[in-house]
C-alpha cells in the first residue's frame, strides 16, 4: 500500500522533513542511498551561524535567523523523543581577521549586527581564547552563533523517525520520477518502483540526478574535507577565519574545516586539502601543531548556481523540494522541516518562499 509520504534522501534535511510529516499525521517512507545521517551531514561541523560567510544576502538571512532561533526548543524535544543529546553549544563565535583589510571588514559588520564585540587588541581575543594568535588583526564576538554536534543530531532524527515507525529504505537510488496524468507518483530506483500520495527531494548531492522533470534541478556536489583533531589545551569557542573554522567539541577534540572544492562526486580526501587546512589552522592557533590528527571527514554539499536552497513546490502539485542548503543543511533543516510539513497539509509555510522557487532559474 502507498504511503502518504516518500522522502528521498537520510541527511539531516530528510530526516528532520520526515520526522515532521510523521508529527503532522502522514505515513511516510525513506529512500536512502546509504546509510542515514552519512554523507554532507556527518562530515559537517555543525555551525549554526548565520552572517558569515559574509556578507549574507538579506534573503538567506531571512531563512537562517528564524531556522538558529527554533534550536534551543528543537534540541529539548529532540532529546525527549530519542534520548540524544545533540549538544547544542551556545558559548558564541569569534570571528577572526589575519589583515588589516579584514579587520576593516569586521568593523563594518560589527556595526549591523546586533549584540556582536568588537576585539582590537591581542590581550582583548587570546583573554577569551588564550591559544588564539596574537599575531591577529583582530576578532569578532558574535554570542548568538551556536553549534551542534551533527552526528548526535542524525542519530536523535533517525531514532525519532524510527519511533514514528517510518519505514527506511537503504542502499536505494531513486533515477527517475514516475509521471501519471500530470502528477508525481513516485520514483524508479535500483530496487523497482516506490510510490505515495506526495514525494519530496531531499537528495543532497544527488537531488540534481532524478530524471524526469521538464527542467533538472541545479544542484551539483561541492567536495568538503574537514579534520578532527585533539589539542593539548581545548578550546572554548567556535573560531572563524577568512577561510578556515576550528569548532570544539565536549569530548576536547575540535573540527578543522573546511575546503570547498568543485571536484565532483569524488570523495576521496587529499593531501592538499589537508595541508592546506593544517597551515590556516597554525594561522589562527599556532599550538595546534602540535594536536593528534584523529580522522579526515569528507562529504560533497549540495550546492547551487546562487548558494541559496531550492524549497517548495517543483510545477508538480505532489512533489516538494527541499534540495540545495550547500553550507547550511544543519543549521536550515529546523525551518526547512516545517516548511515542508506545512506545504504537504495544506497550510501557509512560515517563511517566503519566493527566493527559492526552482522557478528563478527559468528554463533553458
Amino acid at each position: 500500500m502507498a504511503k502518504d509520504a516518500l522522502v528521498i534522501g537520510s541527511g539531516v534535511i530528510g530526516l528532520a522533513v520526515a520526522r515532521e510529516l510523521a508529527h503532522r499525521g502522514l505515513s511516510v517512507e525513506i529512500l536512502t542511498r546509504d546509510m542515514p545521517g552519512s554523507g554532507a551531514s556527518s562530515a559537517s561541523a555543525g555551525m549554526l551561524e548565520v552572517h558569515f560567510p559574509a556578507p549574507v544576502p538579506p534573503e538567506l538571512s531571512a531563512l537562517c535567523l528564524p531556522s538558529r532561533a527554533l534550536y534551543g526548543n528543537y534540541a529539548r524535544i529532540l532529546r525527549d523523543e530519542s534520548g540524544v543529546d545533540i549538544e547544542l553549544d551556545l558559548e558564541g563565535t569569534l570571528t577572526l581577521a589575519t589583515t588589516a583589510d579584514e579587520f576593516i571588514a569586521l568593523q563594518e559588520q560589527s556595526k549591523a549586527i546586533t549584540g556582536s564585540q568588537l576585539l582590537e587588541t591581542p590581550p582583548s581575543w587570546t583573554k577569551m581564547e588564550p591559544g588564539l594568535s596574537p599575531s591577529l588583526s583582530g576578532a569578532l564576538f558574535l554570542p548568538d552563533d551556536h553549534h551542534v554536534n551533527p552526528r548526535r543530531l542524525c542519530e536523535a532524527l533517525l531514532i525519532s523517525c524510527e519511533r514514528l515507525n517510518i519505514r527506511i529504505h537503504r542502499g536505494v537510488t531513486a533515477h527517475k520520477y514516475i509521471l501519471e496524468n500530470g502528477r508525481i507518483a513516485g520514483v524508479e530506483t535500483d530496487s523497482g518502483s516506490f510510490r505515495a500520495g506526495l514525494t519530496i527531494n531531499a537528495a543532497g548531492a544527488w537531488a540534481g540526478n532524478i530524471s524526469g522533470l521538464p527542467v533538472p534541478l541545479p544542484v551539483r556536489p561541492v567536495r568538503g574535507q574537514i579534520l578532527s583533531l585533539r589539542p593539548q589545551t581545548p578550546l572554548h569557542f567556535v573560531l572563524h577565519g577568512p577561510s578556515v573554522y576550528a569548532v570544539p567539541r565536549r569530548d576536547g577534540s575540535i573540527l578543522l574545516g573546511a575546503t570547498v572544492e568543485e571536484a565532483g562526486f569524488d570523495e576521496t580526501p587529499t593531501a592538499g586539502g589537508i595541508s592546506g587546512l593544517l597551515a590556516e589552522g597554525f594561522r589562527m592557533v599556532p599550538s595546534l601543531k602540535d594536536a593528534v590528527l584523529e580522522e579526515v571527514r569528507v562529504g560533497l554539499r549540495p550546492g547551487t548556481p546562487d548558494t541559496f536552497p531550492i524549497l517548495g513546490h517543483s510545477g508538480f502539485p505532489n512533489l516538494l523540494l527541499a534540495a540545495g542548503p550547500f553550507r547550511k543543511g544543519i543549521l536550515l533543516a529546523p525551518i526547512v522541516a516545517q516548511t515542508m510539513g506545512a506545504l504537504a497539509t495544506g497550510q501557509t509555510p512560515p517563511i517566503s518562499l519566493e527566493a527559492y522557487s526552482p522557478g528563478r532559474f527559468g528554463r533553458n
